[in-house]
């Protein structure tokens, strides 16, 4: 047997499993023990054919290899000569980088934004604003009889959520796990979640808010006239309002495409204003893509009081509604600088047309359709495997990430990479 390293945090999701077993044999990842896909793959990109393993420039029109010295350099020049610089990403980093980023966005008087803050980011400052409780992982298993899936399938996104906190462990309150619980789905598919629901509600796409609506109508005592509400049956809207009604401690999990618009966003917190009111405990928990978002916007609050996205060409820098979004549709940006993120791959074509304006500087582990069209690719290692660090889990809970690789020569730490950045320029 091999080198086993337990206790291992993956840093494929925002759950940061802190349970991992890895076998390391000769210096390289053997097997792995209680990874799930998502967690399995980000082990095994060490090997990847499309990792990165050396910086890259483009000259004539191609990408071809430079050292990291010379990587450096080009980066420092680049930003000396940008009027308008702008760092993006942020949510597949560690805080020790995040915390680097702002400092190197303050230092060029540049604009920073966070990958998922037009989602995520935007629903948990307005949960906070109105003091909704983001419970803890933990309390969930041991005390949560009611879990609501609001336009998520955590089976795809955050897959050991359900094992792990959910829906079938044993907690304290909890020990008969999955039959002490109630899961309602509610989507416009039936995906691989609804198969764990005890109700499943498949709403007409874009009917989100007519149906909470409806369950926010019902708790509060009123009745329904309408016979369908958002395609589904008035007699199923008042059986969910009145499991939502008769819970114990609720949790309604959403994803990113519940906080497309504010009309919703306006919905789901007069939801909980109302079950607050009637004394029915529900916390909210947002189902994010990147495995430290959170950490984003907790390193920005602390070292310059603002969430979100910071504009430091202001003074005192100011925040703005999708940043990243409207500064390229104004041309205001004439340098991006991408870490940890794939923006080409995420956001929408008319958007990433405008991308083709500006020279893009790239610092990630693998080639993505971003790396293939930034003038600097800087390579980095992989967080949790071959550097340490902090992460801040779903539900604000910092957790340390262990080294427990050595890295491949002449590769760095994003950390490493923007610190270097910070003291050369």
């Amino acid at each position: 047997m091999g080198d086993l390293q337990s206790n291992v945090v993956c840093t494929g999701c925002s759950l940061l499993c802190d349970d991992i077993v890895v076998e390391l044999e000769n210096g390289k990842i053997k097997t792995t023990h209680h990874v799930c896909a998502r967690g399995y793959g980000r082990y095994y990109q060490i090997a990847f054919k499309y990792r990165l393993l050396s910086p890259l420039k483009r000259i004539n029109g191609k990408q071809q290899e430079i050292s990291y010295e010379d990587a450096i350099q080009e980066t420092i020049d680049l930003l000396k000569k940008a009027k308008n610089p702008f760092f993006y990403g942020w949510a597949s980093t560690t805080s020790e980088a995040q915390q680097k980023g702002i400092q190197l966005a303050q230092k060029f008087k540049a604009g920073i934004d966070c990958a998922t803050n037009s989602t995520t980011g935007i629903v948990l400052q307005q949960l906070n604003a109105k003091n909704i409780q983001i419970p803890q992982l933990e309390d969930i298993k041991d005390n949560a009889d009611l879990l609501l899936f609001w336009g998520c399938n955590p089976t795809a996104s955050h897959i050991r959520l359900l094992s792990k906190f959910a829906l079938l462990p044993r907690g304290a309150n909890t020990d008969r796990g999955i039959e002490d619980r109630v899961a309602i789905s509610v989507d416009i598919r039936k995906t691989d979640m609804t198969k764990f629901s005890e109700e499943i509600l498949q709403i007409e796409p874009g009917e989100d808010k007519a149906l909470l609506e409806a369950l926010i109508q019902i708790i509060q005592g009123k009745s329904l006239t309408e016979d369908i509400i958002a395609n589904i049956p008035r007699k199923t809207i008042y059986n969910v309002a009145n499991i939502i009604k008769e819970a114990n401690f609720g949790v309604l999990f959403f994803g990113n495409g519940y906080a497309k618009t504010q009309e919703n966003m306006d919905t789901l917190l007069r939801f909980f204003e109302t079950v607050n009111q009637k004394g029915i405990k529900i916390g909210a928990v947002p189902l994010d893509g990147g495995y430290n978002a959170v950490g984003f916007n907790l390193n920005l609050k602390k070292h310059v009081n603002l969430e979100l996205n910071a504009d430091f060409q202001s003074s005192p820098p100011t925040q703005t509604p999708n940043f990243l979004i409207e500064s390229l549709k104004q041309d205001k940006i004439d340098l991006l600088v991408v870490v940890g993120a794939d923006p080409i791959s995420n956001l929408p074509f008319h958007v990433c047309k405008l991308f083709a304006k500006i020279p893009i500087i790239c610092i990630d582990y693998q080639q993505t359709p971003t790396t293939k069209i930034s003038h600097i690719v800087i390579p980095t290692t992989i967080p949790g495997v071959e550097s340490a660090g902090t992460a801040y889990r779903l539900d604000y809970k910092p957790i340390t990430l262990k080294k427990i690789l050595e890295p491949p020569e002449g590769i760095y730490s994003d950390e490493e990479i923007l610190n270097a950045l910070l003291e050369q320029s």
